[in-house]
């Protein structure tokens, strides 16, 4: 067996994972036994455990070593740090996925090499490593015989995992994929789409809403600001002309190029996102920063310019000058700099949750670039005011003409108002104590069932799981100190610290098998609920139905489905009872194999659904 396969991994009902980072896990293992061959794809939102979820992806699925490629090195170095085992903060000790270190997974951050004395050093280290971390330069290239794909065997890796998967499509990615023979192939993104908005090659098996993400708490919200002056005027051939004679004599490209470049505009938007940034510090808790994003270096200059202007302290950053960048991001993580205006910049993998306001001082044609720098001010503020705080603020001018790509956020806010609904009508069907039946005129029940929600064993588990390794830690980091106060030596120290997380390992190990299938039932049906709210969601969404009408009720000669409240009842009911009759028993009673049943029957029931609401001509 490989390592991935014989080393038991706390991960289903684990709490200290966040839930979309279980469930994507469990929809992963779910893919791969049902298609093997096709490229698995899963978008989660910035910030919500993209790395958490590399972390977790290959455990009980890779038969072999598995290969991280990322698209920078920005994002190579955050991935290799929370992987980096030689500290205890490495994200499988501190989220409790592994306790005993001697099983933690042997990871090497692959950065080419020197002299063929050192190119044999570094072949020893990759054949002994589980997981092999590199930017997509280091793995692939036509000019360097030091690139992966020059030195390594086809099979070398038995599952390759792209981070920032927008990228894939560019040709590196695509001859990567080529050479090596892996058919375990994961992709994770924010945007499953390039940037000329065509799709990426791969099954979507799951996909976490930015809307989710902020109900659920694990990102800041999002709030859109767009000014302009109340008298806008542009200059033609030495003519001033207003916005709608402008778009005449020229085009709406010209119109917003001149804007970005206006230093008048420009100021109006350095003046709101200070309002923004002075009453953010002001009533919050957090020493809040901008991010702002100009066309060009000069035009980042300007910007600079007109934000010290005002008394903050401002830097640009550039790709052009990746060493003078690296200092001022130093500087501005450590608070000395206010404001950072960036150019083709800090955009994949930048974390620094201070950045509250993202000033946006360009136009952008295309969704992935906009939505990658609104991403950069997404990351939550831990223990802050969270109607403050965890607000992050879009400041443009309304001429940059970035309402379309606005809609996007438009509509995930809708779609979880709307999942909101939803849920709250799943939890009333799936977990409501009722009799669910017919009754005729002498009062004789022709029919009765009782269901109810799972009963949340998981996450009581898992909570108390957690507690234990807490309050275990904490007592072997109380016994070293006492042993180093006696003139112990580290090496003692560490051989006593090893000896008890390997108990503590077993321990747990023993206590998860014992309640094993109740874990996994319970991580199954948070699968089945979210596949539901998916497809439901989906189905309004495309027949554009109200949910709180009552045309299916009413159209319905079936008295429990007539008896409901409106058409969102009618809709979970008709769900609810269909699974029922397929598996011939309530949800309470469904095993881990009806699950998998259901998820493949749910399609069919929502698909019999819409041509029903499609024959009524409801939408």
């Amino acid at each position: 067996m490989s390592y991935f396969k014989k080393t038991d991994a706390f991960i289903t009902g684990n709490q200290e994972l966040r839930l979309p980072q279980r469930i994507a896990h469990t929809r992963l293992k779910e893919a791969f036994i049902q298609d093997p061959e096709s490229h698995k794809m899963i978008v989660l939102p910035t910030g919500t455990g993209k790395t958490g979820l590399i972390a977790i992806a290959p455990y009980e699925i890779s038969d072999g070593r598995v290969l991280v490629i990322t698209p920078n090195l920005v994002i190579r170095e955050g991935i290799s740090e929370a992987f980096d085992t030689r500290v205890f903060s490495n994200f499988w000790q501190k989220r409790n996925v592994i306790i005993d270190e001697e099983k933690l997974p042997s990871v090497y951050r692959y950065a080419g090499f020197a002299t063929p004395t050192d190119k044999r050093r570094v072949l020893r280290l990759l054949e002994g490593s589980d997981i092999v971390i590199a930017n997509i330069q280091k793995v692939y290239s036509t000019t360097s015989k030091k690139a992966l794909v020059n030195i390594l065997d086809k099979d070398f890796f038995d599952m390759i995992i792209i981070d920032e998967a927008h990228h894939s499509a560019a040709e590196s990615w695509l001859k990567t994929l080529e050479h090596f023979t892996a058919k375990k192939i994961v992709k994770l993104t924010a945007t499953p789409f390039r940037s000329d908005l065509k799709e990426l090659d791969g099954e979507i098996i799951y996909q976490y809403e930015l809307a989710d993400a902020i109900s659920d708490g694990l990102i800041k919200n999002i709030v859109a600001e767009d000014y302009t002056n109340e008298r806008l005027e542009f200059v033609i051939d030495g003519e001033r002309v207003d916005k709608e004679t402008a778009l005449e004599q020229m085009d709406k490209n010209w119109v917003t190029r001149s804007v970005a470049y206006s230093t008048k505009c420009s100021e109006t938007i350095v003046k709101m996102s200070i309002e923004r940034l002075n009453e953010k510090r002001k009533l919050g808790k957090a020493h809040h920063q901008i991010i702002a994003v100009a066309c060009g270096i000069d035009h980042a200059r300007e910007i600079k310019h007109l934000y010290e202007q005002h008394g903050l302290t401002a830097a640009v950053v550039t790709s052009d000058q990746p060493d003078e960048a690296e200092d001022t991001i130093i500087q501005y993580k450590k608070a000395q700099i206010d404001v950072v205006v960036n150019v083709n910049m800090l955009g994949e993998g930048f974390d620094h949750a201070n950045i509250s306001i993202a000033a946006i001082f360009r136009p952008f044609r295309t969704l992935p670039p906009y939505a990658q720098f609104i991403g950069r001010a997404l990351r939550k503020i831990p223990d802050a005011n969270d109607a403050i705080d965890n607000i992050a603020h879009v400041i443009y001018h309304k001429e940059l003409d970035l309402d379309e790509l606005w809609a996007f956020y438009t509509g995930a806010k809708e779609k979880g108002e709307r999942r909101k609904v939803i849920e709250v009508e799943f939890d009333h069907v799936y977990s409501q104590n009722r009799d669910i039946g017919e009754v005729d005129t002498d009062g004789r029940i022709i029919g009765t069932t009782k269901e109810f929600l799972a009963d949340g064993v998981a996450k009581h588990y898992g909570q108390a799981i957690t507690a234990e390794i807490n309050a275990q830690q904490a007592k072997i980091e109380s016994f070293a100190d006492a042993l180093r106060k006696q003139g112990h030596t580290e090496e003692e120290i560490e051989d006593y610290k090893k000896l008890q997380y390997a108990k503590l390992d077993n321990t747990i190990t023993e206590k998860r098998n014992k309640l094993r299938d109740e874990l996994i039932r319970e991580e199954l049906h948070k699968v089945h609920q979210q596949d539901i709210l998916d497809q439901v969601d989906k189905l309004i969404a495309d027949t554009g139905i109200d949910p709180r009408g009552n045309q299916l009720p009413a159209s319905s000669t079936n008295q429990f489905l007539k008896s409901s409240p409106d058409n969102l009842a009618y809709i979970m009911k008709s769900i609810n009872s269909n699974l029922k009759s397929k598996l011939k028993r309530g949800i309470d009673e469904w095993e881990t194999y009806d699950f998998t049943i259901a998820r493949a029957a749910l399609p069919e029931i929502i698909q019999s659904l819409k041509q029903k609401i499609e024959r009524l001509g409801i939408a």
